[in-house]
């Protein structure tokens, strides 16, 4: 068993402890990973003086665009887990900023959809340039095998948060 004060940042959050060193060293670099994806998230932030809300909205809009899939302000709530004035809200500070626009749905002429305008996939681009590239230039460098235990990492975990989220979420 591993020393609950001698190894990751939080592991004394928790009553369970890593099996080996190499598990708490695992553990302390994906706190390492977290804290600097936060901390370059601020700097993207910062760079497009939005709210980390209307950045994430940005995003789900300039993907949808991508993927030629209207999203109405209904649909982005959702995502977005916003109520109807909250959503209001965030799509009028992004066309007041001119980084989205309103359009006729056209699937739906009586609905609005919302896209992004002018240059908001640059700003996207240029704001989060700094994570995008070196994430794509480590996962070039990993070997086949390499990328595939990642991934299954990543998944596995995923869901086990998912899975604790639903569970305590559920309990009374």
């Amino acid at each position: 068993m591993v020393d609950p004060n001698d190894g990751a940042p939080g592991a004394e959050l928790s009553l369970q402890q890593p099996r080996t060193r190499e598990g708490a060293d695992a553990i302390a670099s994906l706190q390492a990973l977290s804290d600097s994806v936060h901390e370059a998230d601020e700097h993207a932030l910062r760079t497009l003086r939005m709210l980390p809300i209307d950045a994430l909205a940005l995003r789900h809009l300039v993907q949808a665009h991508h993927e030629d899939r209207p999203v109405n302000a209904t649909q982005l709530a959702q995502v977005l887990r916003l109520s109807t004035a909250g959503i209001t809200k965030l799509i009028d500070r992004l066309v007041r900023d001119g980084r989205v626009r309103r359009e006729p749905n056209p699937k739906d002429r009586r609905g609005i959809i919302v896209t992004p305008a002018g240059t908001a996939e640059e700003d996207l681009a240029r704001a989060y340039g700094h994570i995008h590239t070196p994430l794509i230039d480590v996962i070039n460098d990993l070997s086949d095998d390499e990328a595939t235990a990642v991934r299954r990492f990543a998944t596995r975990l995923a869901e086990a948060l998912r899975q604790e989220l639903r569970e305590t979420s559920s309990a009374p």
